[in-house]
């Protein structure tokens, strides 16, 4: 597992960018906040009027089709700004700056190269050809004043060139970026064939197998330093699920290592809405279960599960621990049984594939 540290946390700067990365965080930030929508509550007792059973099947295929349709549409929809570039226009990094320059690279084609690298100056130029001449596009921003902004001071919208599928602005690090997402989501569906087809498709640009290939390395390698950041971050998580959700459960316990650091051991979940709610409206029973967890963090999955008045599953608490044996398991049931308010179990089934700890049971509630 991986070392708990409350002062060190790993850096997820990588030394081959050449870009801030406390500046693409705070673009990061901004555009989420631009990008956000309240969604309206979901109403769950209003239902579809039908006149027969075989309309209400048709209507059940076509809702199918849909959410499949939109789940593929999800899979391919890459959240990119509107590529519009104008004299005057204002950015409050440099960041958001080259952001937009690659957004109007991606939305017309057109082979754009970076030709000003400094601290408050930036400036972009098209390097397709002609017969004649060099495309004369340009594009150049900087910074002044406070608080800092960034403002495009030349701006020349003219192309003398026809886009052939050429962009020098798309390298490893740029697709790596474009796509970290879904590979997060998808890694073994967003594989270097699979990149360079839609990038192809999509914005009709022409990348290597082995550019892809470097790309998505780079990605996971990004993803793998999530994990070292979100170890070393666990207490703070720890303490927000306190703060944000008062009367939850929450437990991280460390051990030393040989090297006399602490590291993850094991780490509880109880909050509280779902304690209170099982204990109102779902049946006395509880389920208990284990699963393996499969990426860089090896460990187990220790859950409690009820059932609602629908018959479906309710989460009531989970567990992580290193390993699946009889102190775990025993450690998660006596935490089980003090929030639940179990007492000596009576009136309350608990059910379980783990024959062998079924006399733990029996000593915790006894």
């Amino acid at each position: 597992m991986e070392t708990v540290s409350e002062n060190t946390i790993p850096s997820l700067r990588d030394e081959s960018d050449d870009e801030e990365e406390m500046e693409r965080h705070a673009f990061r930030v901004e555009e989420d906040v631009a990008a956000f929508i309240n969604e309206p509550p979901i109403r769950h007792n209003i239902y579809p009027d039908t006149e027969n059973d075989s309309d209400t099947d048709e209507e059940e295929d076509g809702e199918e089709q849909q959410m499949k349709r939109q789940r593929t549409r999800e899979r391919y929809r890459i959240r990119r700004g509107d590529g519009n570039l104008f004299e005057g226009q204002v950015f409050f990094n440099g960041v958001a700056f080259k952001e937009a320059v690659l957004d109007y690279a991606l939305k017309t084609g057109h082979n754009i190269k970076q030709y000003r690298y400094d601290k408050t100056k930036l400036g972009f130029s098209c390097v397709g050809r002609n017969v004649d001449s060099h495309c004369q596009w340009r594009v150049y921003c900087s910074s002044k004043g406070e608080p800092e902004r960034w403002y495009v001071k030349v701006y020349k919208n003219e192309h003398s060139c026809v886009p052939n599928g050429e962009c020098e602005m798309l390298k490893v690090p740029v697709i790596a970026r474009l796509f970290v997402d879904k590979i997060r989501e998808e890694p073994k569906y967003f594989m270097p064939m699979k990149i360079e087809e839609l990038i192809k498709e999509r914005w009709k640009i022409t990348v290597s197998r082995a550019q892809c290939q470097a790309a998505r390395n780079k990605a996971m390698g990004w993803i793998q330093k999530e994990y070292e950041t979100q170890f070393a971050r666990i207490r703070d998580y720890a303490a927000e699920i306190l703060e944000s959700n008062i009367n939850s459960s929450v437990e991280v316990e460390t051990k030393r290592n040989e090297e006399g650091k602490d590291v993850f051991d094991r780490f509880y979940v109880c909050f509280d809405v779902l304690r209170r709610s099982w204990q109102a409206t779902c049946r006395p029973l509880i389920g208990m279960d284990g699963t393996f967890l499969r990426e860089k963090t090896k460990g187990q999955l220790l859950v409690a599960l009820g059932r609602d008045g629908d018959n479906s599953i309710y989460p009531i608490a989970w567990a992580v621990v290193q390993v699946e044996n009889t102190p775990n398991w025993v450690w998660f049931v006596k935490h089980i049984k003090t929030d639940l308010g179990l007492g000596h179990g009576d009136g309350y089934i608990m059910v379980s594939d783990r024959q062998k700890v079924s006399f733990d049971y029996h000593v915790i509630f006894f």
